[in-house]
């Protein structure tokens, strides 16, 4: 019995000595396939969480302008600066804005947004279907998100068009409908109100890629870029008819990859 026991015990032994001599190949084979799926699944989940959070900060900041605009416009009657009562890529216009949202640095139209607290600015002229020039009745912001991608906002009050001659028309994008897509969208409208773009790189900033597409996103973010109501495809301009009614419709449309 005992002699039986002692080489039991001996087996025991060198099977465990070999098991101290480490991993086999097929085991290690086995764990590197098993980390490898995972993070190809965890690696791009977590920066499209992160570039998500990084585009929620610059359209926070949009919307602190527009609603610093919406007073403007409430006490003066248009977009135009307080103390000169001009359009376009005006400093003063900045600094009205600035006045009333402190927590953003805005800055005149020509300038680009190099990062969502800076945001550029522009108001812009309008004429109605009969070829009324309205005055400074739309209002165009931009914000550069952490992610490389560009956010543009727009708002027009009157007006049909954004030059003389009904050229440039004022379009909204057909509306999704992400809340039930088996109802039947609408057509593409000519609408006054908020409006809302983006452009983006085929690669994120975050994702350190595709360095001169993310360069012409950062040149282009500037509202005097943005705010022309160009109606053709142009390189990292937005057209008038990408504008969508709300951040929820812009994320899910398909615009943003014009660069």
């Amino acid at each position: 019995m005992n002699a039986s026991i002692q080489r039991m015990f001996s087996e025991f032994k060198f099977k465990f000595a070999r098991r101290e001599g480490g991993f086999t190949l097929t085991e290690l084979a086995l764990a590197m396939l098993v980390v490898g799926i995972l993070a190809s699944v965890a690696v791009p989940s977590f920066l499209g969480a992160r570039n998500s959070a990084y585009d929620d900060e610059a359209q926070a900041s949009l919307n602190a302008v527009l609603n610093a605009a919406t007073i403007l416009y409430q006490n003066q009657g248009d977009f135009s600066d307080a103390s000169t009562a001009q359009c376009g890529d005006s400093t003063t216009l900045a600094a009205d804005i600035q006045k009333i949202e402190p927590g953003i640095d805005a800055v005149a139209a020509s300038a680009a947004s190099t990062n969502p607290q800076v945001v550029s600015v522009q108001a812009a002229q309008t004429w109605s279907s009969n070829g009324e020039l309205l005055g400074c009745q739309a209002f165009y912001a931009t914000a550069l998100s952490r992610s490389g991608s560009c956010w543009i906002v727009r708002f027009t009050v009157e007006g049909k068009f954004l030059a003389s001659g009904s050229t440039l028309p004022i379009y909204m994008a057909t509306p999704l409908n992400t809340q039930n897509s088996a109802v039947a969208t609408w057509t593409l409208l000519q609408v006054n109100g908020k409006a809302f773009a983006y452009i983006r790189a085929r690669s994120t900033g975050a994702d350190a890629d595709n360095t001169n597409g993310l360069s012409a996103i950062g040149t282009a973010c500037k509202a005097a870029t943005q705010g022309t109501g160009s109606a053709g495809s142009t390189a990292n301009t937005i057209k008038s008819t990408e504008f969508y009614t709300s951040w929820k419709d812009v994320q899910a449309g398909a615009n943003g990859s014009n660069s």
